[in-house]
């Protein structure tokens, strides 16, 4: 039998799979147009933020001159205004009581997440100040949010510029107004544009791997071609391909779908079609792998959705893979995802070129799940 016969007839059998089409076409054009719609959205980069002051203490040993000068400057600094800081409270203290009563109080609020940071100016801050010497600002913010705690180091430079112009000690200083690198203009569609490297190469594999997961195991005529010349390997290569035709109209109707609603891409867009289509081939070839490893439909779906919370889990959305150990760092890249997600970032927010190891990693483990596949299946009995 012709490969192409065998071709056709894998087509016309996912074409009557009517649900597995829907989702595969609905679910990507929904979320598109969902996040195109949805106005703002960027990452954290507009703080609400509290000062506790702790400067009119008294300081002994090299500040024989108690002063508090300062502290109202640098509360000043928030109260009129700036691009990073919403300001939601002074708390002047002059006793170690008063600063217990502000610290308890700005702890609650920002455990209720009323502010998202609050800072300290310690006893010695507008000596310091005067006698020319180094001081610090503490600040305190909820850890469970990395990108946010990375965001308020950067955007801690507005305030200490606007500050130190406001005194006029502006020496070895440039005023900079921070912004976080490589972030998506605020002109453009921010909600899309920062969700579409995590949840897009998310639905594109799901998707495919539920396309492709019971291509075999679902597959009536099977029995009876097995007993024509027509070869497993045929067999399984016309899967491939016919999925693989499906999948590459999926991509183009994402492609598509996100460029009408305002993708941005810092990079090459012919580039991000590549890494879209090595994710789509991931996920048939793991949706191969599964129908041929399952002996029954209910078998096939237990696996596909055990599978795809796994590729979930890891990849790199909840857990950084450079901060685990070596062995789980190496069980986090059999996963697509892992490859994936980082090339998307890179080509979209960064404007690199397409990393070759990575994507040469994603295709490296597309043709062994397929291998797999094949394997499993030309030593699997199929009663005819």
């Amino acid at each position: 039998m012709k490969l192409s016969t065998l071709v056709r007839k894998e087509l016309g059998r996912i074409r009557a799979d009517k649900r597995s089409l829907i989702l595969l076409f609905s679910i990507p054009i929904i979320l598109i147009v969902i996040f195109g719609l949805t106005t703002g959205g960027s990452v954290t980069k507009f703080f609400n933020a509290s000062i506790i002051s702790i400067d009119e203490m008294p300081t002994y040993g090299n500040y024989p001159s108690n002063t508090s000068e300062y502290e109202d400057d640098f509360a000043k600094v928030f109260v009129e205004g700036l691009g990073s800081f919403g300001f939601q409270g002074y708390y002047p203290c002059s006793s170690g009581a008063l600063f217990l009563y502000a610290y308890e109080k700005n702890m609650d609020l920002l455990q209720n997440e009323e502010i998202d940071v609050f800072l300290v100016l310690p006893e010695d801050f507008s000596e310091s100040i005067e006698n020319k010497t180094s001081s610090y600002i503490a600040y305190f913010v909820d850890g469970s949010d990395s990108q946010a705690t990375d965001a308020i180091q950067v955007a801690m430079q507005e305030p200490i510029a606007s500050f130190r112009q406001k005194i006029e000690i502006t020496e070895n200083l440039t005023a900079v107004i921070p912004y976080l690198e490589f972030e998506v203009p605020f002109w453009e569609k921010q909600t899309l544009n920062y969700a579409f490297p995590l949840t897009i190469p998310l639905i594109i594999i799901g998707t495919t791997m539920n396309l492709a997961c019971l291509s075999i195991v679902s597959d009536e005529p099977l029995p009876r071609m097995l007993i024509t010349p027509a070869s497993k390997g045929s067999i399984v290569l016309s899967k491939l391909i016919a999925n693989v035709l499906i999948m590459v109209l999926q991509a183009g109707e994402i492609f598509i779908g996100t460029a009408l609603f305002g993708l941005y891409a810092l990079g090459s867009l012919f580039e991000l079609l590549l890494v879209l289509l090595g994710v789509g081939l991931a996920g048939v070839s793991i949706g191969l792998f599964i129908s041929s490893l399952s002996g029954t439909e209910q078998q096939a779906n237990q696996l596909y959705m055990i599978l795809f919370v796994v590729i979930m889990l890891f990849s790199g959305i909840y857990i950084d893979p450079e901060g685990l150990p070596t062995i789980m760092r190496a069980i986090v890249y059999i996963f697509p995802l892992a490859h994936a997600i980082p090339l998307i970032y890179d080509i979209t927010f960064k404007g690199l070129p397409l990393n070759l190891m990575a994507f040469l990693g994603l295709l490296i483990l597309s043709s062994v799940y397929l291998i797999l596949s094949y394997i499993i299946f030309l030593f699997k009995k199929v009663e005819v």
